[in-house]
């Protein structure tokens, strides 16, 4: 057979090829072993169908970057022979860092590999301090974490910010509103990237919570999932066919932008300051005049004071009608519910269901965010956790 001399160009795509498999297969030998946790090489090459020595190259590989270590013996074939050495994931090759500003309170968490909570503490409120005492202490606040569980500074590799707003390519750009400028606007991420030698990765708060939910209290089978925030703000988290829909510039899910026929848009009539307006001007209407807090109204909602409930039922309306669109537009049927709302319980979901009862057509079900307030912070230990796999592995 006569041999064909290759090219310069035709190497290097060889090359190319020879480097994408690999990283195809570590990637797929990964999150076999992170889902089952305990297999042999040869349970590996059967489910993968990748082949035994391509297995065997790789495992050692990723064995000597430290993702996966051997541990015990499994059992022996029925025919006997020698046990199989068993491979697990390193919980413990490095941590992940989640800052969540999109509460008054920021929270700090650290996470192994295998997204269990190493320690997790809220931050006091730091609104009246001053920027430079603001970074420190959230700095700080990692490292009593790391500290307090043993664990050496070198070994937290990344930082997933979550905060409010479209952020586009790790941070670099972002437009976030002015009240959220105490941490948007300080260079937060560029100074825990220097003082504690991390990688620093910043992602819009909502999608952050639609990933932890998807990932950690959503059945295996929902491929399509709508995360409605509601307290401030109101946003939305699309996952479509399993993966974020983050659309042109990041900005996919600005439901709360989305405008009523007079012309004002949703976050204004139905987020926390719409909200207090209509209640003061509620209370107002029979007579009584008086200025209130969002914590006042959920204190007396549960209570059960009329004018608060029948104003969170008309809320909770408006909501459905929001979602009813957003579901009717994508064609999903499974919804949750998250942010400050949630405190206000009963009747906002009831007025939500009451406005979907009047729509046959893909009626989707909402739900409570089971995570609730810690939603977006298992959102960025999934961030943190494929970007630290992904580094190891694209080498």
């Amino acid at each position: 057979m006569r041999k064909v001399k290759l090219n310069r160009s035709d190497r290097t795509l060889q090359v190319a090829d020879r480097s994408l498999s690999r990283v195809i297969n570590q990637k797929a030998i990964i999150d076999k072993i992170y889902q089952c946790n305990g297999m042999s090489r040869a349970q590996l090459a059967k489910e993968l169908g990748i082949s035994k020595p391509a297995v065997t190259r790789n495992v050692e590989t990723l064995i000597e970057i430290g993702l996966i270590e051997e541990k015990g013996e499994g059992e022996s074939a029925k025919k006997g022979g020698r046990k199989p050495v068993m491979l697990y994931f390193n919980k413990e090759h490095r941590y992940v860092g989640a800052l969540d500003l999109a509460y008054s309170q920021p929270v700090c968490a650290v996470f192994d590999l295998e997204g269990n909570i190493i320690g997790l503490k809220k931050v006091g409120n730091l609104r009246e301090i001053s920027e430079d005492i603001r970074k420190k202490q959230i700095k700080n606040t990692f490292l009593e974490i790391l500290e307090e569980k043993h664990i050496a500074q070198s070994k937290l590799d990344t930082i997933v910010i979550s905060q409010p707003g479209i952020i586009e390519y790790e941070g670099d750009t972002y437009y976030s509103e002015k009240r959220h400028h105490i941490w948007t606007e300080i260079g937060l991420n560029q100074y825990l990237k220097e003082q504690l030698q991390v990688h620093v990765s910043i992602r819009n708060d909502v999608n952050m919570a639609a990933i932890g939910e998807m990932n950690f209290d959503c059945d295996q089978k929902v491929e399509n999932l709508l995360y409605v925030s509601c307290g401030v703000g109101l946003g939305a988290g699309l996952i479509l066919n399993g993966t974020l829909f983050n659309g042109d510039h990041n900005a996919a899910g600005e439901i709360g932008s989305l405008l009523m026929e007079n012309g004002q848009s949703y976050e204004e009539c139905i987020a926390m300051e719409g909200l207090i307006k209509k209640t003061e001007h509620k209370y107002k209407e029979n007579g009584e005049t008086k200025k209130i807090s969002f914590s006042e109204i959920v204190s007396l909602a549960k209570q059960g004071d009329p004018v608060i409930n029948e104003v969170i039922y008309e809320t909770g309306r408006l909501l459905g009608y929001v979602i009813h669109n957003c579901c009717a537009v994508l064609g999903i049927t499974t919804v949750k519910f998250g942010g400050e709302y949630l405190e206000l319980d009963d009747k906002l979901f009831e007025g939500i269901e009451d406005f979907l009862k009047t729509k046959d057509l893909l009626r989707p079900e909402v739900m409570a965010s089971g995570l609730r307030e810690v939603a977006g912070i298992f959102g960025c230990f999934v961030v943190g956790k494929d970007k630290i796999i992904d580094r190891f592995i694209y080498v």
